[in-house]
């Protein structure tokens, strides 16, 4: 593997491990339950716009690490003049990319089985009901992080089996 590859995949490696875990360590469900206790509206919907933030952040993180794993750019002015050197598709070789590829691919469909699974919960959710929704929220950041350390850990094969 050639070092550019390995450096954007340490990279890649790097953000799923700083960002699959909640910084207490703990899933965010139970982060969640001990801190929404209260019956205060106001702080729940605090955290229901605290929660949100973090689930769309995570969101644009994946779009970013797929597209720098697997994507495909179109050439637009903006990539032409300011740096399309960095949207060059890895430099790795045949079996490496396939290995890239079925990791990504693997990660999406888990991430999306489990996801689906709690399609029928999001449904019958209360519009009103801040503790559920938050709690449900919790549930898919949950879902993202273990997913995120999946990939994160195939990955880590696949650059130790580059050596």
């Amino acid at each position: 593997m050639k070092n550019k590859a390995r450096q954007t995949l340490e990279y890649v490696v790097k953000k799923l491990d700083e960002e699959s875990q909640h910084p207490q360590k703990g899933s965010w469900k139970e982060q969640i339950q001990k801190e929404t206790k209260a019956e205060d509206e106001e702080t729940l919907r605090r955290t229901y716009i605290y929660l949100n933030v973090i689930m769309n952040g995570q969101q644009a993180t994946d779009d970013a690490i797929a597209k720098i794993l697997v994507g495909q750019n179109i050439l637009t002015p903006a990539l032409i003049n300011k740096g399309w050197q960095f949207w060059k598709p890895l430099p790795v070789t045949a079996k490496e990319k396939k290995a890239i590829e079925s990791a990504v691919v693997s990660w999406s469909k888990e991430k999306g089985a489990r996801l689906d699974s709690l399609r029928e919960t999001h449904e019958k959710l209360p519009d009103t009901d801040w503790r559920s929704i938050i709690h449900f929220i919790a549930s898919v950041l949950d879902i993202n992080s273990s997913c995120r350390q999946k990939l994160s850990d195939d990955l880590k094969t696949i650059l130790a089996d580059a050596n």
